[in-house]
């Protein structure tokens, strides 16, 4: 054995203080640390058995100095260890000359410079005390063109050059001191890494912000003792590309003098790394990635993005994002653990020293903050950085041109119409013709419209020239601010000026003008950007609604000097129109109405929301209220909403007061009143007592005329009792809903009074979930004579079997009772049979009946069958996840034999049964003329259950039709059998194979069966998303060859919720 080192000793040292569980672990970690950072892994036959020395001995053959050094301080910090970590920093600070000489052997002048890339020149000095000036000089000129350095000259080139803050440094920290607060909190919160969404609106000022904070790092004033690298990343590079790395992202920043990219990586921990541009993406990141270990490998950008939010790459690397709105709901659920930062809107002591800085001339700053103060929208509007700077920079070019100020803050579009005119006649002071002024805007809005279609943001001078943007015209639009350089290429300044000029270029078309490939058509954008898919399009469909407002085309045409095109106001329209045919919830109704709110113009509003008879609103904030009370005004022909409302109610942190929310709505209810109005749909809603009084009074007006109303998972719904005695006295409700909404015992009282009073007319009552509910109350429903069909989910009613031959008299008050949903009560053996007594009765109508998750065995089923073969009404029984084992079913088969049983649908998905139940079944499949569904999945049926039902759906007396069979642990041996039913079945028309287990040439060879000419088959439940790619385009060329044939992943699982009566939560309102 080779004799230790002073290195090795201290490595030794580390390691000594490690238990022996520990050391394990350290050993194992080490090995996938090694293979992660692409180093050269260490001999595992070697390093399982070796002692703490030998291993110390074992690192320091296989590494030089300094890699294993870092090498085994990452392993320690991701074992918990970082007080071994911290004692041994401290040692180093203590260490001399000779000792660190010791410790770094081997190490060049760049590897030094890494190592000691955090520490300040004090601290050099205390690391190297003694050293000499030659010494000192080697290490000083290393670390003088590290990484940090660079990124310190290239950031403060950008903040100079590109920011559009002009308040000097001190000034911007002290504007943004709460984030920049809340931002070292968040990244020192926890020990380990972190990741911090800086999240806000456009223009808000997040890459300003992300910019500074790495800065601030550059400089040495935050961060010096956690992150020794830091690296900005504008993901929407990634757009177009095929494949890529994380290494190769990041070279571009990194100087060749700092060392190797990947001793970096030794200590992720030590690096933070800051995403922006996320509104920009053009391709949508992936849920599950295999871009685990390797940062080095290319992957497709979206996989290897998802992998770095998910954590499944460099999981010890900290992040900090930049996310703006839809940034946050496309991506925000692949986060590990986020902290969320919101940027803050400027305050007006801010806003002023924007304008004393912006303004160097004393005179036009007084004159500039006069005329903007003496407009409040407009001084509301400078709240957001961009606008601050837009307005700030369109006064200064007209006070620079000695004119009157004039600016129109009545919208967002109002704004820019007004920055783009002000640009335009300080370019062109001289005399411009008309039409070399449409050329020269024409082209850079072709431009402007063909990146958003595309989702490209960087062009180049090839792409200024394809669409007649000359040299002389990128240098006006340049020095005007609208366009700035990113190196050799140019982008538009921000998303929103991009926005604007892509719908303005609609109207700068003539009609004579050819079509452009890239561009979509007026109605192809609207339909995109009021769609709920995400779109980059949703800025430019606002902007197109608003410049089709007269005032604002006149304004534009009055001061370019030509003609807009007066055609898109109609083309929009026709578009509406056709969208308003389409689901409700296919479209973007907070888009949709955020464009009519800010156009303002009552005739165009009220022809849109005309055509809209069906509304699906989710209202999240006081503003959404206050914008959809407006449009609701003009929506004329309603008749159905389904609404959700969160985050209006209490009154905190919005932009209103409480008495001026409440006001608001009111209006929006008063759209319940409306003569056509007849359906809502109040979904996963939280109200308060003033908001909830409001509604109930509005749909209690005589002049409301509703006559279906689900209130499903409301909360703080009160005791209920306001609400019955509100809704029920309507002659026009017929149907009502409270699935998920908690009543108590005295409002179900007063619910079944006055269900039976005679101008009752509800004839549909379903879903309750009641509080202290009690089966007298039970009785009081089942006594209404008004109820056609009930379907209560008597959810977490805690009712227990004692209460067996109560509820089984329930069947005996009402006899017009059809469903009756059970599901997942403790009702056992006893209160299933007491309820079975009832069924046979002649005055039972009950026609479905769902005892789903109540706890019944097999004990239960001499009274279920006894039931089954006297009940004359009943279709559908589910008695699904209930431990009925076979001899249960075996009972119950004895029963469908008869003919006078005419139950259709046996559900027995999750009852404990096996194969041998299919002995049973099989002969109910030959004799029963009734049954034509049957349910037997998550059952361990197996290929030779599967083999005893396929020969009784062979015979023709067989008269099934759908059956069940996934999570039945199938395999490919099997489908022999199913082949012959596909080829001489005649009924089968549905089969549920979910989760079966086949090969790829088992896949081909059901493909042929289901292409046999004499299968009739028509739906097929089979996942397909997991087959490898040739297994789906097998299915794919088998789908094309049977059209009538669909594969679908949850077959039936709609039906089931609709017939069990679950709404389940959290999928009511998307």
């Amino acid at each position: 054995m080779d004799q230790p080192s002073a290195f090795s000793l201290s490595l030794t040292w580390c390691l000594e203080q490690l238990q022996a569980e520990q050391l394990g672990q350290f050993k194992e970690l080490l090995t996938q640390k090694s293979e992660e950072s692409g180093l050269a892994q260490t001999p595992w036959n070697e390093t399982s058995g070796a002692s703490r020395g030998e291993l110390a001995l074992l690192l320091e053959k296989c590494y030089p100095s300094h890699q294993a050094w870092e090498l085994t301080m990452s392993v320690l910090e991701q074992l918990g260890r970082r007080d071994v970590c911290m004692e041994v920093e401290e040692e180093l600070k203590r260490a001399s000359v000779g000792e660190l000489a010791v410790l770094l052997a081997g190490a060049s002048v760049g590897e030094l410079a890494v190592l000691l890339a955090g520490a300040s020149v004090g601290e050099l000095a205390v690391l190297l005390a003694g050293a000499s000036v030659g010494e000192l000089a080697v290490l000083l000129a290393g670390r003088s063109e590290t990484h940090k350095a660079q990124m310190r000259e290239k950031l403060e080139l950008i903040w100079t050059e590109e920011t559009r803050v002009p308040v000097p440094d001190w000034q911007y920290m002290s504007t943004v001191e709460n984030e920049f607060n809340a931002l070292l909190t968040a990244v020192g919160r926890f020990p380990g890494p972190c990741t911090v969404v800086v999240s806000g609106p456009e223009g808000v000022g997040k890459t300003i912000f992300l910019r500074r904070a790495m800065l601030e790092w550059a400089k040495g004033t935050i961060w010096s003792n956690t992150f020794t690298h830091v690296f900005f990343i504008h993901v929407f590079e990634l757009n177009g590309l095929e494949e890529t790395s994380l290494e190769e992202l990041l070279l571009g920043d990194w100087p060749p003098e700092a060392g190797a990219l990947q001793d970096v990586f030794l200590r992720p921990s030590r690096v933070l790394l800051i995403l922006d541009g996320f509104e920009r993406l053009k391709f949508d990141l992936k849920l599950r990635t295999d871009a685990r270990g390797d940062w080095r490998r290319r992957w497709p950008p979206a996989v290897l993005l998802s992998s770095l939010l998910q954590k499944t790459m460099l999981p010890e690397c900290s992040l900090l994002l930049g996310f703006g709105k839809q940034s946050m709901a496309r991506h925000g659920s692949l986060l590990q653990h986020p902290s969320q930062l919101q940027m803050l809107p400027l305050i007006d002591i801010h806003r002023k020293n924007y304008f004393y800085h912006f303004f160097e001339d004393r005179r036009q700053r007084s004159q500039a903050l006069e005329f903007v103060e003496s407009l409040r929208p407009l001084w509301v509007s400078c709240e957001s950085p961009l606008t601050t700077w837009l307005v700030c920079t369109a006064l200064k070019w007209q006070m620079d041109r000695g004119k009157r100020l004039e600016f129109y803050p009545q919208s967002s579009t109002y704004l820019y119409s007004s920055f783009l005119t002000s640009a335009l006649r300080t370019a062109e002071a001289g005399r411009v013709p008309p039409n070399a002024k449409r050329a020269r805007l024409k082209g850079l809005c072709a431009l402007a419209a063909e990146g958003m279609w595309t989702q490209t943001y960087v062009y180049s001078r090839g792409d200024m020239m394809r669409h007649g943007v000359s040299e002389e015209d990128v240098a006006m639009w340049l020095n005007l601010k609208f366009l700035r350089p990113r190196g050799e290429r140019f982008m538009f300044n921000n998303n929103s000026l991009q926005g604007y000029c892509a719908a303005l270029s609609y109207f700068l078309r003539q009609p004579r003008d050819p079509p452009v490939g890239n561009i979509g058509t007026v109605a192809h954008l609207v339909a995109t950007s009021m769609g709920r898919e995400h779109t980059n399009l949703c800025d430019t469909g606002m902007f197109l609604f608003n410049l089709s407002v007269r005032n604002i085309l006149g304004f534009l045409e009055s001061r370019l000097g030509f003609q807009l095109s007066k055609a898109i106001r109609e083309d929009i329209l026709e578009t509406l129109q056709c969208l308003s045919k389409t689901a409700a919830q296919d479209i973007n109704y907070e888009v949709l109405f955020l464009a009519l709110f800010e156009s303002q113009d009552e005739q165009f509003v009220l022809r849109a929301m005309a055509f809209f008879e069906d509304l699906f609103l989710n209202i999240q904030s006081a503003d959404h209220m206050v914008i959809a009370s407006f449009c609701l005004k003009y929506c004329c022909n309603l008749k159905m909403m389904h609404l959700c409302v969160n985050k209006v109610f209490p009154y905190q942190d919005q932009a209103f007061s409480e008495a001026e929310t409440i006001q608001y709505w009111k209006e929006f209810c008063s759209a319940f009143q409306r003569k056509k109005f007849q359906v809502l749909k109040l979904d996963n809603s939280t109200l308060d007592h003033v908001s909830l009084s409001i509604l109930l009074k509005a749909v209690a007006q005589p002049t409301c005329r509703l006559n279906s109303l689900s209130c499903n998972f409301v909360k703080n719904f009160g005791l209920g009792l306001e609400f019955c005695k509100a809704v029920l006295h309507s002659s026009h409700l017929r149907y009502l809903s409270l699935y998920g909404t908690s009543l108590c015992q005295p409002a179900v009282s007063f619910l079944c009074e006055a269900l039976r009073a005679p101008s009752c007319k509800v004839e549909v009552l379903m879903y309750l979930l009641l509080l202290d509910f009690t089966l007298d109350a039970a009785r009081k429903l089942t006594r209404c004579a008004g109820i056609e069909s009930l379907s209560c989910r008597l959810g977490k009613c805690d009712i227990q079997s004692q209460a067996g031959k109560d509820l089984g008299s329930l069947l005996d008050y009402n006899t017009t009772l059809k469903c009756l949903s059970l599901m997942e009560n403790a009702l056992n053996n006893e209160g299933v049979i007491a309820l079975c007594r009832n069924l046979g009765r002649r005055q039972c109508a009950l026609q479905r009946l769902i005892l789903n998750f109540c706890c019944v065995t097999t004990e239960s089923c001499n009274h279920i069958a006894q039931a089954l073969v006297y009940t004359t009404t009943l279709r559908i029984l589910d008695l699904g996840s209930n431990m009925l084992g076979d001899g249960g079913v075996a009972i119950l088969c004895e029963a469908l034999k008869q003919s006078s049983c005419k139950l259709q649908e046996l559900w027995l998905t999750s009852c404990y049964l096996t194969q041998a139940c299919c002995h049973h079944l099989a002969p109910v499949l030959t004799n029963s003329e009734n049954l034509k569904t049957l349910k037997l999945g998550n059952n361990s049926i197996q290929d030779e259950g599967v083999k005893v039902l396929c020969k009784a759906l062979r015979q023709p007396s067989c008269r099934l039709q759908r059956l069940g069979l996934e999570m039945c642990q199938l395999t490919g041996a099997c489908l022999e059998d199913l082949a012959v039913v596909f080829a001489t079945c005649k009924t089968l028309h549905m089969l549920n194979l979910s989760l079966i287990t086949l090969q790829r040439e088992e896949v081909k060879a059901l493909c042929t069966a289901l292409a046999h000419p004499k299968c009739v088959l028509r739906m097929l439940g089979l996942d397909r998303g997991v087959y490898d790619e040739e297994s789906q385009l097998v299915l794919s060329q088998m789908k094309a060859r049977v059209p009538h044939l669909a594969i679908v992943q949850e077959l039936w699982l709609e039906e089931e919720h609709q017939i069990q009566g679950v709404v389940p939560q959290g999928a009511l309102l998307t």
